[in-house]
């Protein structure tokens, strides 16, 4: 299946990124790219980039999970297949679930986890808690399905699904007599930016509207990784391959886990609504198909290992696990590769 927006060829790739890279400042690009996402309808992930970029003082938001199979990842398509095994030995002996084989219909193992999660509380007698972490499946369920539809550029598909569960919603509280959720409050006023800020985030705006996703990413890791930044590139090229391929899962059979949970839960109405919208509908993906997807771009020049590595030692250490932070570090710096420059430096 074609991926939903356009995509440069790899040669043509580099030498526009570079050439943004050495024109523009990284909050300029980082905003560019959010403006291209959106008109793109890439669920999810301008907000996520806005996440990375407010939490890089404190270390990236990401899941250690996420970035050590990122980085196991693209060290196989790299070729640099020994420490690749290397660093899934050291990692896998833990709580960190490295390997992206592992990834294969990912809902679903975490559906699995956490039901698992909630019956070893009910085993503990921690019933009220047990049932919280239940609550969340469908919602689970729901999010990665609305992902996996957008990815597949089945927008239409993705809102009547998103309209079911909100007019049900809307039904359930009206019946329970439920105040629907609170709006934030809209300020009456708000400062409005100095013609120099105003203009820069106009000219980053055009930026975003005249050049694809793919070239505004490049320039982006490649301005930070010039700057020394490669915390937050790492985390940026994690999401970024991550919203290219979208959720590892078959969306066919996300939905028909969906109805079941709902159905489950005593929403039978919700379940008929969501299992007639989706009955006919062509959205069957083979998750290997996925995988091909993600590693695809993983094996781009985008993404770099070192940034990868670095993100997931800040994440680590901030996880206070500091022996596997040291043992990824050790690993990288041991390597008798050399991580390969940014593009056009």
């Amino acid at each position: 299946m074609a991926r939903p927006a356009e995509s440069t060829e790899r040669t043509a790739l580099v030498a526009l990124g570079s050439e943004l890279a050495r024109s523009h400042a990284w909050d300029v690009l980082i905003h560019a790219l959010q403006v291209r996402l959106s008109l793109d309808k890439r669920e999810g992930l301008p907000e996520l980039l806005r996440h990375s970029e407010r939490q890089e003082a404190t270390g990236p938001i990401c899941d250690a999970g996420r970035l050590a199979a990122a980085l196991v990842g693209k060290l196989r398509v790299d070729g640099r297949g020994a420490l690749a095994d290397a660093m899934l030995s050291l990692l896998g002996g833990g709580p960190i679930d490295a390997d992206p084989v592992l990834w294969l219909d990912e809902v679903r193992g975490k559906i699995a986890t956490r039901s698992e999660e909630a019956a070893t509380l009910r085993a503990h007698g921690r019933h009220e808690i047990a049932r919280m972490v239940e609550d969340t499946l469908s919602l689970d369920l729901r999010v990665a399905l609305r992902e996996r539809l957008c990815a597949d550029g089945r927008h239409d598909l993705a809102d009547a699904v998103s309209r079911a569960i909100f007019a049900h919603e809307a039904r359930e509280r009206l019946g329970a007599g439920t105040p629907a959720p609170a709006q934030p409050p809209v300020p009456a006023t708000h400062d409005e930016p100095a013609p120099d800020v105003a203009a820069r985030w106009a000219f980053a705006d055009t930026l975003g509207r005249t050049h694809p996703a793919d070239v505004l990413a490049c320039a982006l890791v490649t301005r930070l990784r010039a700057e020394g930044r490669d915390v937050l590139a790492g985390s940026i090229m994690m999401i970024w391959a991550r919203g290219v391929a979208g959720p590892i899962v078959d969306p066919a059979r996300l939905a028909a886990d969906l109805v079941a949970q709902l159905r489950a839960e005593g929403r039978g109405e919700l379940a008929d609504a969501i299992a007639s919208l989706v009955r006919g509908a062509a959205i069957d993906r083979d998750p290997c198909e996925i995988m091909a997807v993600w590693l695809n771009e993983l094996a781009g020049p985008i993404v770099a290992p070192g940034p990868l590595a670095a993100a997931l030692v800040s994440v680590l250490r901030r996880q206070r696990r500091g022996r596997l932070a040291e043992g990824v570090d050790g690993l990288m710096s041991a390597d008798r590769w050399t991580d390969v420059p940014p593009p056009g430096t």
